[in-house]
């Protein structure tokens, strides 16, 4: 049978994620890794350390705020759960976060269990599948994905139509004026070799080619 606490911190924890991940409560259950990732996220911070996050980011979701809410290092574990619910995958933390948090463990990435990198939403960010695993069946390449979902369907059916979208913001915004730093996807400078990132142009000349 099970333990009705542990229950309830699970529905806890997919209740106050579903902002995290832009994910619905329906989707994190599905993925039945909820209570495998609340127990690395509290082995990894530490369980005192945790609570005390966990505390800061209700607090942070209740009063309609998000991660620019929080301290830098309850924004660092925080980012850590999204890529956790992502990839299947415990990040490697910032060093600032990981000395503030006085953790003995190694700080490196490593896989939670092999169903988490089958389960990860990053696979249904676009109508994919992990490779080895969960084929989408045969002919499926010949069918147009569905269309993404508009933001104001996406944010009713978080929960969250009326909360102002404003993470990492300091007002209100529409989606359309986000700053592209602030927006999910792909950024090629996080491939891009140090040495090979091209200089910047000094302030106040004209860069060659443009007028």
């Amino acid at each position: 049978m099970a333990d009705p606490a542990a229950t309830a911190d699970v529905q806890d924890f997919v209740k106050f994620c579903v902002p995290l991940t832009g994910f619905t409560a329906f989707d994190l259950y599905a993925t039945d890794m909820a209570g495998a990732y609340l127990d690395t996220a509290r082995r990894q911070v530490g369980p005192e350390r945790f609570d005390t996050f966990w505390t800061a980011w209700k607090q942070a979701v209740t009063g309609g705020g998000g991660p620019q809410d929080l301290a830098p290092t309850h924004r660092e574990v925080a980012r850590a759960l999204v890529y956790l619910w992502y990839t299947g995958a415990w990040p490697r933390l910032a060093p600032a976060a990981h000395a503030d948090l006085r953790r003995e463990q190694a700080n490196t990435e490593f896989v939670v269990a092999p169903e988490a990198y089958v389960e990860g939403l990053v696979w249904r960010t676009f109508h994919g599948h992990p490779s080895g695993a969960k084929p989408p069946g045969f002919g499926t390449w010949g069918v147009r994905p569905p269309a993404p979902p508009e933001v104001e369907e996406l944010r009713a059916g978080l929960g969250v139509r009326d909360v102002a979208y404003r993470t990492g913001l300091d007002a209100e915004v529409s989606p359309e004026d986000i700053p592209a730093h602030l927006l999910p996807g792909f950024r090629s400078g996080r491939h891009v070799p140090p040495s090979e990132v091209p200089v910047a142009t000094v302030p106040g000349t004209i860069e060659e080619g443009r007028v």
